[in-house]
């Protein structure tokens, strides 16, 4: 392919930002138009959408539930060298008015390490794409300091692929399973019954259950403070456990899955010697185990 007027825009550019002296030449890699492609793989855990780079490995957008989209960018060998590397947002050839815009700004160490960018910066980079743009990671180049190294990103046969991924995007779980391994549902003095806040955990809860075969138990533990009566302290605490337990059964959660213990004033989490304290022990545990 040519060097074309935006190209050479976005060549000086990329060597101002990186402040390479004028010996310094740029290395592109780049798909061409007939090998452009956008590979959708995802499920209700997962999603990712992945473009290969010719001749230096991969970039890779990745939503997994309950986190932030990052951006990947996963070299076969050593390209980059140690410095700063720019995200930057390059304008369609067709729009040659419109200037380069960098998004990020990181340092890289080198040693063929991936380059990962999350949050709204991955975020920018799909829309940039969406818009007709080309996101580019650029830095120095590993064999060569006065060398650079630009790894673009085509928008060529992205529209059908991003389609594709936002349906993926939107069958996600809200969370994944480190989010809600583990939960702890509060009660205030002697009380038994459910905030809505801790039946909306609940439903997290059980909602991740029924969509992972792979939880094999659920552990329910109740607890108290240390005021009153041991003996009414564990009672309480089985009738919080029962009440949690009940609250899953009833959203389907399998019977045969739950392990419900109840153990008073046993095991405090923290101090009960202040009111912080004794909050914190009025508590039920609820815990997924894995196969």
């Amino acid at each position: 392919m040519g060097i074309t007027r935006q190209k050479i825009i976005r060549s000086a550019f990329i060597l101002m930002v990186l402040s390479v002296n004028q010996a310094s030449a740029l290395i592109y890699y780049q798909s061409s138009i007939a090998n452009s492609e956008w590979l959708l793989s995802g499920d209700i855990f997962s999603c990712s959408l992945t473009h290969p780079v010719p001749n230096y490995g991969e970039g890779h957008f990745i939503k997994e539930a309950g986190e932030p989209m990052k951006f990947v960018l996963q070299p076969q060998n050593e390209k980059l060298g140690p410095g700063q590397v720019y995200i930057i947002s390059q304008a369609p050839e067709w729009s040659p008015g419109l200037k380069p815009e960098t998004l990020e700004i990181l340092p890289y160490p080198g040693y063929g390490l991936t380059v990962e960018v999350g949050g709204q910066v991955a975020e920018r980079m799909l829309t940039s794409l969406d818009k007709g743009r080309h996101p580019i990671v650029a830095g120095r180049a590993w064999e060569n300091q006065r060398e650079t190294v630009e790894v673009g990103l085509s928008n060529i046969n992205f529209a059908p692929a991003y389609n594709e991924f936002r349906r993926c995007l939107a069958t996600l779980l809200p969370v994944n399973y480190d989010q809600i391994a583990k939960t702890a549902a509060l009660f205030p003095t002697n009380g038994v019954e459910l905030t809505p806040s801790v039946k909306a955990r609940l439903d997290l809860v059980a909602l991740y259950v029924s969509s992972d075969p792979s939880v094999e138990y659920i552990y329910i533990d109740g607890h108290t403070d240390n005021i009153g009566p041991r003996r009414d302290n564990r009672q309480l605490s089985k009738t919080r456990a029962e009440i949690v337990t009940a609250y899953l059964l009833d959203k389907g959660v399998p019977a045969n899955k739950i392990v419900s213990r109840y153990h008073g004033e046993r095991y405090p989490v923290t101090n009960n010697n202040s009111y912080t304290g004794r909050e914190r022990n009025r508590r039920v545990t609820i815990r997924l185990e894995k196969q």
